[in-house]
Formats: structure tokens, C-alpha cells, sequence
């Protein structure tokens, strides 16, 4: 059984007519009265009863049966168009994977909000993934996009661009003598202690220390964190100083503050990346999506 059999048999049911029907399908009358019998046979039950020559009536089978054809054909259209939406990159899933920062800036959820204006049957399954291990996921083929720190270089198979740029900022023990100042320069940094990343996040964090040290300097770290949020207790618990991305500002915690510094070196960029051959309609719309959004701005 195909489905031109059951929109051959819905168009008769409906018309109650052979002749009618064809006419309404586009097809020769005898042609449409083989293909019920056909489907009759098939289905080893009478559809219709014969009043006139080309006037029919449904039986007791026949009216079971237009219930369940109308809902296939109602399922099969559906199907076609979801798959349709899912080729024009219209319809579908993506998995996100994003730094803080990223999230706290406000551009990750604005991008998704503006995407799903003019695509909203795509779902987005977000996770909060460290640099590396975004790199990897993207590479196995768990994530789809990372919104992430800008690495030295790409592993390979992956690509990406810049989407965002972000100052710098200090982020001080309540008490340390640096508060009181209106600007820091990173002259006055030479002799602080400071609380940096981990080994494991250096590929995202590379640029944080060097980009706020004076030419030649390599400044003193004291403390190590696996995460932003321990780089910010630390820094609360008086360990030394931290640099992070202008929008971890908006993260509050007690004995922390926040300053502006004058002079660094360079920015925070933040990248889409994704892998070089991405071939999903869904994944390719959202990172032109993206492009054009850079290229806008």
C-alpha cells in the first residue's frame, strides 16, 4: 500500500462520486476505480458500496478506514514539511557549548532569542564547557557550536571566527591598596601576586596575565583555579588579583571588587567555532546566522 492509494481513496470518500474524484485528482476515472479495487484487494475488506455507475457510499469498513487514512496523510504531510524545514536549515536541533563569559555578556542569549524569531522549530540543548574540552566535544560531534575564548590556533577539522570582544578587568581583594586607586595601569602590577588558571584552561585563558603586563614583565602567580568561580574565591579569600573578562563583572561575591585597567595590551575575543565540514542544514543556518551578525556590526 502507498500513499496515492489512500489520497486516491480519501478524494472518492470525500466526493462520494468516481467521476468527481478523478477530475479532483487529475487522473482518467477508470484509472481511479482500478486503484480502489486495487486497495480493496490489498486490504481484503470493501470500501465503498455502488449507488449509481460513478455514485458510491462508504461502509461500515470504509468509514473505520477514512478515519485512519486522514491521519496518515495528515502525518505524512507534516513529515514532509518538518523534513523540508529540516534541509533549509528551518527546523532541527543544535547543541551549544559556551565559556561564562560568553553567557554573561548577554550575547550567547541574545543570538539564540534573534535566531529563534525567524527559526522557531529549532531547539538549542546548552552546556557550560570549559575551552578544551569544547574543542574536543566539537571535534566528537557533541556539541555543534562553542562560544568560546579565541585559542592560539584551531585543532584540526575545526574553524571558527570572532563574534565578540571584551576589555579586560582586575578583579581585587576588598582591601588591597589598588582599590582606592581611579586608574590602574599595568606598570603597577609588577609586584602583585596574582590568581590564574589552571594548566588545563590555559587554552582559553592565555591572553588574560600577558595582556595586562608591561612589556618584558612576567607577572607572579601564587594560586591556580580550575574555573572562574574558584579564580573569584580566591581572589575574595585575599590569595591575589585576577583577570578576567569585562563580564564576569556581573558575578557578585563578598570581599571582591571590581576595576577597570588602563593600558592592556588586548582584548578578550570570544569565537563561534565549529568544525570545518559541518554538513547539518540547522548548524550551518545558525553560524551564518552568526556571520552576518558580526558583519553587521
Amino acid at each position: 500500500m502507498e500513499l496515492r492509494h489512500l489520497r486516491y481513496f480519501i478524494a472518492v470518500a470525500e466526493e462520494m462520486h468516481f467521476g468527481r474524484a478523478a477530475a479532483r485528482l487529475n487522473i482518467a476515472a477508470p484509472t481511479l476505480s482500478h486503484q480502489i479495487s486495487a486497495l480493496e484487494t490489498m486490504l481484503g475488506a470493501k470500501l465503498f458500496t455502488r449507488r449509481t455507475k460513478s455514485a458510491v457510499g462508504l461502509t461500515h469498513s470504509g468509514k473505520r478506514f477514512l478515519v485512519e487514512a486522514q491521519e496518515t496523510i495528515k502525518q505524512a504531510t507534516h513529515a514532509e514539511l518538518v523534513g523540508r524545514r529540516a534541509g533549509r536549515g528551518d527546523a532541527g536541533s543544535i547543541s551549544i557549548g559556551y565559556v561564562l563569559s560568553a553567557g554573561f555578556s548577554g550575547m550567547l542569549p541574545t543570538s539564540l532569542a534573534r535566531f529563534r524569531e525567524k527559526h522557531p522549530d529549532v531547539t538549542f540543548q546548552l552546556a557550560r564547557v570549559q575551552t578544551v574540552e569544547q574543542f574536543k566535544a566539537l571535534s566528537d560531534g557533541s556539541l555543534d557550536v562553542g562560544f568560546t575564548r579565541t585559542p592560539h590556533r584551531y585543532p584540526s577539522g575545526l574553524t571558527g571566527f570572532i563574534i565578540e570582544r571584551q576589555k579586560f578587568c582586575l578583579a581585587l581583594p576588598e582591601k588591597h591598596p589598588l582599590v582606592a586607586q581611579k586608574r590602574i595601569t599595568p606598570a603597577m602590577l609588577v609586584n602583585e601576586d596574582f590568581v590564574a588558571a589552571s594548566l588545563e584552561m590555559e587554552l582559553g585563558f592565555w591572553a588574560n596575565l600577558s595582556s595586562v603586563a608591561p612589556p618584558g614583565v612576567t607577572l607572579r602567580i601564587v594560586a591556580r583555579a580550575p574555573d572562574v568561580f574558584t579564580v573569584i574565591t580566591l581572589v575574595a579569600a585575599g590569595f591575589g588579583i585576577g583577570v578576567l573578562s569585562e563580564s564576569l563583572k556581573r558575578i557578585s561575591m563578598p570581599g571582591v571588587v571590581f576595576r577597570e585597567i588602563d593600558g592592556a595590551s588586548r582584548t578578550s575575543d570570544h569565537v563561534a567555532a565549529f568544525r570545518k565540514n559541518e554538513s547539518a542544514p540547522v548548524v550551518k543556518a545558525f553560524i551564518n546566522f552568526l556571520r552576518a551578525g558580526v558583519r553587521a556590526n
